[in-house]
């Protein structure tokens, strides 16, 4: 019996995606030590180590030490649905995705950060805690795993958009993208238009 981790990058920003990472230590035993003694809360760790770790769990992946799955929705479903509902959906596919991998009756227990107060039918009621990737290396895993996917991603996205300086700001509210944003003919395909800042603009 295992238990899924969960946890999310991208809930606050001003355009995008939010991405969803479910996480499950299969053989605790063969984890390296070394990498156990550098996992800690993803904002608390630097980029390049967080990107040594997320390399290194994608090869424990593949040798089924442990399992993980990213899932990602995309603007245009968090502006008709809201950022909660999208980022529930978020979780929703990638436990999906990670039951397929582990069967469903192996799954004892669903565990994610945060106190949304989600329901997922078919799978047992999950638990929530505040800050737990500050308390447990297996949601800084999956922590980890969500925040460097979502940096690949606005890596690729700034090439599109050199102007907006994405892989500065990460896409939040900061004084450079307030600056950016001077009128609505600067609004990108990928803000996210239900966000008061954006809507303002329209």
């Amino acid at each position: 019996m295992f238990d899924v981790w969960i946890d999310e990058a991208w809930r606050w920003p001003w355009a995008w995606m939010v991405v969803a990472s479910s996480f499950v230590l299969i053989d605790k035993k063969k984890f390296p030590r070394n990498l156990l003694e550098i996992i800690t809360d993803s904002k608390k760790v630097t980029q390049k180590n967080r990107e040594k770790i997320f390399f290194e769990l994608i090869k424990l992946s593949s040798l089924g030490i442990v399992s993980f799955w990213v899932w990602v929705v995309d603007n245009y479903l968090i502006d008709e649905i809201n950022i909660k509902q999208a980022n529930k959906e978020a979780m929703r596919r990638s436990l999906v995705e990670i039951e397929r991998k582990i069967w469903l009756k192996n799954i004892k227990k669903i565990l994610i950060d945060w106190n949304d107060n989600y329901f997922f039918e078919w799978f047992v009621k999950p638990e929530f805690i505040i800050k737990w990737d500050q308390k447990i290396f297996e949601i800084s895993c999956a922590s980890i795993i969500a925040k460097v996917f979502r940096d690949k991603l606005i890596d690729t996205y700034a090439l599109l958009y050199p102007e907006v300086w994405f892989e500065k700001h990460k896409w939040y509210g900061t004084k450079a993208h307030k600056d950016y944003l001077e009128n609505s003919k600067k609004i990108t395909w990928i803000h996210r238009i239900s966000y008061k800042p954006i809507k303002n603009l329209i």
